[in-house]
């Protein structure tokens, strides 16, 4: 396959993102309570699934005990990754991380994106981001 085929087909964005975590049902809770996550399926004690947008997309969040499997095996935290909002919700969703009592940091601005953004931290360590997005300049 050459290179240029791997752009002759667009990715469809990103799938899945697996977080290896020390408790699943504190980290349901959290990403289900604090950070307001659609739940997917919590069926195994040892492995959960969120949606990470709309319900029926394919971006999920997945939380496990671990190990993973496959070529992801060796892989621990922490992480980080962002969930896309609009910019205007950032302050009101600062307020709501500190009413569960999380640190968060920020707003951040990113100029070159017109996009402001807050960061805190999961029970695990794993950084997560809040990144507010405005209308294109």
């Amino acid at each position: 396959m050459s290179r240029g085929a791997l752009r002759d087909v667009p990715l469809r964005g990103i799938s899945e993102i697996i977080l290896v975590v020390k408790d699943v049902e504190a980290s349901v809770a959290f990403y289900r309570d604090v950070v307001g996550l659609l739940v997917d399926d919590v069926s195994n004690k040892k492995f959960a699934w969120f949606w990470a947008g709309a319900p029926g997309t394919a971006q999920r969040i997945g939380i496990t005990e671990g190990p993973l499997s496959f070529g992801a095996a060796h892989i621990r935290g922490p992480h980080h990754f962002a969930f896309g909002t609009e910019r205007s919700r950032i302050p009101e969703l600062k307020a709501a991380l500190e009413a569960h009592g999380l640190e968060v940091e920020g707003p951040v601005e990113f100029t070159f994106w017109n996009a402001l953004s807050i960061y805190f931290s999961d029970p695990d360590g794993n950084r997560v981001e809040f990144c507010g997005f405005g209308d294109p300049r």
